[in-house]
Parts: C-alpha cells; structure tokens; sequence
C-alpha cells in the first residue's frame, strides 16, 4: 500500500529492546559481564540487527523508521526472573544488586533527558506475586511506572538510546571467576520500555 501524503496517524506503540543473557547446559553460557557492551555499561536501541521480536521491536539502530516521531510518556526497565541453579540465594538479592547498584539514563539527540538510579523506573510487569520463586523489578501492574511530567519527544531521524550504567562496577565483577550479580547466567532478560505515541504516515 501506498502512503498517503500529509495524513499522519498516531498509535499507542511502545518501543522495545534488551539485553539476552543465554543460558546453556550444565550451567554453561555466558554471564552477565560477559553480554554486556563494555564492563560497567549496558546500552539499549542501540544494537538492534540479529534479535528476535521477543528482544526487541527496532527496525533500526538508534533512530525511528523513514519520518516517524516518538512521544514518550513513561519508561520501565523489566528484568526477568533469574534461573538459580542450587544456589543459596534469593531471586531479590540480584536483582535488588541491579536496580540499586546502576544508573540510568535516556539519552535523545545526544542530551540526557532523566538520569536516575534504576530503581526509579520499575518494569510495571511480571508474573502475580501470588508465585512464591518468581521476582519483578516493582509491582506487576503496568500502572505501577515512572511516568514523564512532560512528555519527551522523539523527532524523526533523531538519535536516542539508554544507558545503564554501573558507576561502582558490576558487583561481584572483581572475582574470579565473577559472582553475584556478575556472574549471573542465564536465559535471562533485561528490557528496556519507552511507553508512549507513535505518530507515523497513514498508508
């Protein structure tokens, strides 16, 4: 189908994208460090080519498709429930060392737009805690997230992405080989949302 010159539409569409940590047998697999873009950042909307819907719904790196625009309203980051394999830890306990020991930042045209510690922008999303081996980043409830005062626009062809960064280090980075939170493996997910309007050409 054709686009229909000058006639734009807006649509409730939520941008996507994250960090997969594979898992393996026998305890193999890579860690977290080890998925990560350099040892104390992870970087979202940024490194798109090759993943799956379930990891991300960007067509491209950094940039909306043809004249798109964004309108950001909220942000979540959604971290899957970690697989434990006989260890004696809580589910909490790595996650509790993500949120708390990261900053994150949306990052558009090159200027920060929110810069906060993680724990600022629960996912709003996960099984019922009614599942006692199950853990979210805040309440299951898409309500339940940080939302903008003002909205923060996207224009088309504007770079954006989102950083988290680990100004301390990755707890359990400096061991060898890495535990804790570092060396945590997988399947595991850590998403990142921008909920929000996408205003883009009628077709």
């Amino acid at each position: 189908m054709g686009l229909v010159h000058g006639v734009k539409e807006k649509v409730h569409l939520p941008l996507y994208d994250s960090l997969f940590i594979p898992g393996g047998k026998n305890g193999g697999g890579k860690t977290l460090v080890q998925c990560m873009n350099d040892p104390r950042l992870m970087r979202f909307f940024v490194d798109v080519q090759g993943k799956t819907k379930l990891e991300t719904n960007m067509q491209a790196s950094g940039v909306l498709p043809s004249s798109n625009s964004f309108e950001t309203r909220a942000m979540r980051v959604v971290v899957s429930s970690p697989t434990f394999r006989g260890e004696a830890v809580q589910e909490s306990d790595r996650i509790a060392e993500f949120i708390y020991s990261s900053v994150t930042s949306l990052i558009v045209g090159e200027k920060v737009m929110i810069e906060m510690p993680t724990y600022y922008f629960p996912g709003g999303a996960g099984v019922s805690p009614g599942f006692p081996h199950v853990t979210n980043h805040g309440e299951p409830d898409p309500t339940a997230t940080f939302r903008f005062a003002e909205p923060v626009m996207i224009e088309k062809q504007q770079n954006f992405r989102v950083e988290i960064l680990f100004p301390q280090g990755v707890p359990g980075q400096e061991a060898d080989p890495p535990d804790r939170l570092a060396g945590l493996k997988g399947p595991m997910h850590i998403w990142v949302v921008l909920d929000g309007y996408l205003t883009r050409d009628v077709q």
